[in-house]
C-alpha cells in the first residue's frame, strides 16, 4: 500500500474567522427556521444549540483521537467548528438569488438515467420546490466548509441524468478510459459546474472520457439511498455503451469529491444492486474498476466494515479542511487496504480546506500544494489504469 502523506507544518486556524463561522452556522440557520412557512415540523423540533450540543456529543465521541493533543472532555477548535456545520444541516434551505437565465453548461450528450422519467426509490413527499439551478446568496455550509467556491448549483434533483464528455477521438492523447464524476453537495445540492463540468474538462486534457451524474438531491431520510442507486444505474450504462463510444469497458473509474466520494466507496462496497433490474443495462457490472476519492465526504456507511474488496483507489485531501477531517480520511484509506487492497494512494496536504476541487478556487485565493492532486492523479491512472512501466 503506497500511502504519500505531504507532511509540512499546518498553521492555526485564524479565531475571528472561527467565530464568525459559530454566528453564521447557529444564527443564519435559525433565521432560515424562523421565517420559513413550509419547512414543515421537523425543521422546528430542536433549537441550534440542542442540535449543536448533540452534534457536538457525537463528534466527541467517535473521534479518532490517537493523533490528537486534545482532551477527550474538550473539543478541539475544528471538531467545533464541523460541530457547527452538522447543527446548520437541519435548516438549511436553498436561497437562489440569480436562477432564471443561467442554461446548464453540459457540454455533451445528456442521457436520462431511468426510462419514462419514473426513477426508483422515490417519493412524492421528498421534493417541496421545483427543480433550481444557479447561484445561492445564502449558504451556511458552504461558507464555512469553502468560502467563496465560485459557480451555481443544482438543487431539487427530480430526474436523474448522465452527461458525456468525450475525448475528440482524434487527440493523440485520446484513451480509452471512462471516469463516472460525482460531484460533492453534502446531499443537498449538486455543485455541478465547479466539482463536475470543470473536473470532466480536466479529465478531457488528460485524454480521459468523463461521465458526469445529476444525481437526486435532497437525498436525506428515508431518501438516503437515492444517489447510490444513481450511481449504480450509471455505471452500468456507461458499461453498456463502451464499446460503441470506443471505451474498455474494464477501465470504467469512478471520481467523486466530498459527498460524492463518500457514495463512491458505497458504490464499491455494494453487494447488490439497490433496485428491481429494469433493462438489460442492469445485468451489467456496476462496481468501478479504479476510484478518486477527493476530499471524501460522508457520512461513508462504516468504513470500518467495508467487506468487498475495494479497487485501486486514488485520495487526495487537505489536513486543514474543516469539514472532512483527516483523521476520517486516513480511517477511509485504512479500512479500504484492510480490504486487501494493495494499491492506496493517500496523499494529506497541509493547506488546502474544502473544496479545492480543480484549483481554479482555493480558500486562500492562490496556489496551493493540494493543486498538485491534480498531477498524482494523473500519474495514478497512468501506473494503475494504464499500466504503464516507468
Amino acid at each position: 500500500t503506497r500511502l504519500k502523506t505531504d507532511l509540512l507544518p499546518t498553521e492555526l486556524h485564524n479565531m475571528t474567522r472561527f467565530a464568525l463561522s459559530i454566528v453564521v452556522a447557529l444564527i443564519v440557520p435559525a433565521a432560515i427556521a424562523t421565517e420559513c412557512l413550509d419547512c414543515g415540523n421537523e425543521a422546528a423540533s430542536d433549537s441550534p444549540e440542542e442540535v449543536l450540543e448533540a452534534s457536538q456529543m457525537q463528534l466527541l465521541q467517535t473521534r479518532v483521537s490517537s493523533k490528537s493533543n486534545t482532551s477527550a472532555d474538550e473539543p478541539s477548535e475544528e471538531e467545533l467548528i464541523r460541530a457547527a456545520v452538522l447543527s446548520a444541516l437541519p435548516w438549511w434551505d436553498i436561497v437562489p438569488s440569480h436562477p432564471a437565465n443561467i442554461s446548464h453548461d453540459y457540454g455533451g450528450h445528456v442521457v436520462r438515467l431511468f426510462p419514462g422519467g419514473s426513477a426508483p426509490g422515490d417519493g412524492p413527499d421528498r421534493l417541496q420546490k421545483a427543480e433550481f439551478f444557479g447561484y445561492q446568496d445564502l449558504d451556511p455550509v458552504r461558507d464555512i466548509c469553502c468560502p467563496g467556491a465560485p459557480g451555481p448549483v443544482l438543487a431539487n434533483v427530480a430526474t436523474p441524468e448522465l452527461v458525456a464528455f468525450m475525448v475528440d477521438k482524434s487527440d493523440a492523447k485520446r484513451t480509452d478510459i471512462g471516469v463516472l464524476v460525482l460531484p460533492g453537495g453534502g446531499g443537498n445540492i449538486v455543485v455541478w459546474n465547479y466539482e463536475g463540468i470543470e473536473i470532466a474538462k480536466w479529465l478531457n486534457s488528460i485524454g480521459i472520457n468523463a461521465f458526469v451524474l445529476k444525481y437526486r438531491v435532497p437525498a436525506k431520510d428515508q431518501y438516503r439511498k437515492l444517489p447510490l442507486i444513481d450511481v449504480q444505474r450509471a455505471m452500468s450504462q456507461v458499461r453498456q455503451n463502451a464499446t460503441a463510444m470506443g471505451l474498455n469497458a474494464s477501465r470504467i473509474g469512478a471520481l467523486g469529491l466530498s459527498f460524492g466520494g463518500g457514495r463512491i466507496v458505497d458504490l464499491s462496497d455494494s453487494d447488490e444492486r439497490s433496485y428491481s433490474v429494469i433493462d438489460d443495462a442492469d445485468s451489467l457490472e456496476f462496481r468501478p474498476d479504479f476510484q478518486l476519492l477527493i476530499y471524501p465526504g460522508g457520512p461513508i456507511d462504516g468504513p470500518e466494515g467495508l467487506h468487498r474488496l475495494q479497487p485501486p483507489t486514488f485520495i487526495a485531501s487537505a489536513r486543514d479542511d474543516l469539514c472532512t477531517s483527516a483523521e476520517d480520511v486516513e480511517a477511509t484509506a485504512a479500512a479500504i487496504s484492510r480490504t486487501g487492497q494493495d494499491v492506496v494512494d493517500l496523499h494529506l496536504y497541509s493547506k488546502g480546506q474544502h473544496g479545492f476541487g480543480n484549483c481554479k478556487y482555493t480558500a486562500s485565493g492562490h496556489f496551493e500544494l493540494v493543486c498538485n492532486w491534480l498531477e498524482e492523479a494523473a500519474m495514478f491512472i497512468r501506473r494503475y489504469v494504464l499500466e504503464e512501466v516507468w
